[in-house]
């Protein structure tokens, strides 16, 4: 009997360890996945891109990606961190379906939003685009300042070289 106990405490444990060291669920093709329906969750809008990709989770962790601050990250790393990133949310779904096996429920998704919701969209992704834009008009503008730089300098150097000229031949 004890033994019988032992054992089954030790698969309860294992099997708790296995759930725990089980997290690389995403591959750079599922993240590919979500770079390719990117413009397709942009065009339909979170609450339309849900209701038609909400079976499969890939899409479900794409639309978190989407928000998260690590989607827009550049660094050479962008793809491990958008794995790491996108494995967590692969475990939140995970407890969403078995919270859903358990109550028997499914989570919907919030009402469609309403007109001002989608225009309130637009307009915060118009400002991230103009924020981009000016980030780029300011690194032009530094380009040309440091441009105008060397040209006066070289402008000082060929003044100072026709100087010496003028003043060998007067002298």
């Amino acid at each position: 009997m004890k033994i019988a106990i032992v054992i089954l405490i030790l698969a309860l444990v294992a099997v708790q360890v296995q759930s725990f060291a089980i997290t690389d669920y995403l591959s750079e093709n599922d993240i590919q996945y979500c770079k390719e329906s990117y413009q397709h969750y942009l065009a339909l809008g979170e609450y339309e891109f849900v209701e038609r990709e909400r079976r499969t989770m890939e899409s479900r962790v794409c639309v978190h990606l989407y928000g998260d601050p690590v989607w827009d990250y550049t660094g050479k790393d962008r793809m491990q961190k958008l794995l790491e990133r996108g494995n967590y949310y692969v475990n939140i779904e995970i407890e969403k379906s078995r919270i859903a096996a358990r109550t028997g429920t499914i989570e919907r998704t919030s009402q469609p939003p309403t007109d001002l919701q989608k225009a309130e969209a637009k307009i915060l992704e118009q400002e991230k685009t103009i924020r981009e834009l000016e980030k780029k008009i300011e690194q032009k503008d530094q380009i040309i300042l440091e441009q105008v730089r060397v040209i006066m300098q070289l402008v000082q150097k060929t003044m100072a070289t026709w100087y010496g000229i003028i003043g060998n031949i007067l002298v």
